[in-house]
């Protein structure tokens, strides 16, 4: 699926670089000084089927070395920020609220008390669609703390402070089937 991008070009250099980039992705010694994987990628025409092939291709390796499924849905989390930027795609809470006139999205929609609005609409809004009510169907005491991670989380992304700690969001939501 994902041969094609290989042929006439040094596979074992490009097998090499790979190890070198992913060691070091997956937390070994920072010993990558290969090319930007971005400009290495940008004239290849990559679209999210091909990563996907990647990443199908990373965990069949991993499972046939016999590790566990935990670890490599650990490694897939790892990888996946790498689709973002290979992409060219903007990413995490960095990549927020615009000003405009000199108002963030956040004072332009009224402030946190309508966003805190807006996450009650969401989340009714949710808890009616057969298809994601079961991620929401939860006890009292969750609910209300999902609501205020959300509540954070839009604040921040809409230009206000950033109270809201992102960075596990992704391993948080992985087993949900979540897509672009």
């Amino acid at each position: 699926r994902i041969k094609s991008f290989f042929q006439g070009k040094n596979y074992q250099a490009i097998k090499e670089g790979q190890r070198v980039y992913l060691t070091e992705l997956l937390g070994g010694p920072k010993i990558y000084k290969g090319k930007d994987l971005v400009d290495i990628h940008k004239t290849v025409g990559l679209s999210d089927y091909h990563f996907d092939c990647f990443l199908s291709n990373a965990e069949k390796a991993l499972s046939g070395l016999g590790l566990e499924d935990e670890t490599i849905d650990e490694v897939a989390v790892t990888l996946e920020p790498v689709r973002a930027a290979l992409m060219n795609r903007a990413q995490g809470l960095a990549a927020h609220a615009k000003v405009v006139d000199g108002q963030s999205v956040l004072d332009r929609i009224g402030g946190e008390q309508n966003v805190e609005a807006i996450v009650e609409t969401m989340y009714g809004g949710c808890l009616g669609d057969p298809r994601v009510r079961y991620y929401f169907e939860v006890n009292k005491d969750k609910i209300a703390t999902i609501k205020q991670k959300m509540v954070a989380l839009m604040i921040g992304a809409f230009g206000g402070p950033v109270t809201y700690d992102d960075s596990k969001m992704r391993q948080i939501h992985y087993n949900m089937n979540i897509t672009d």
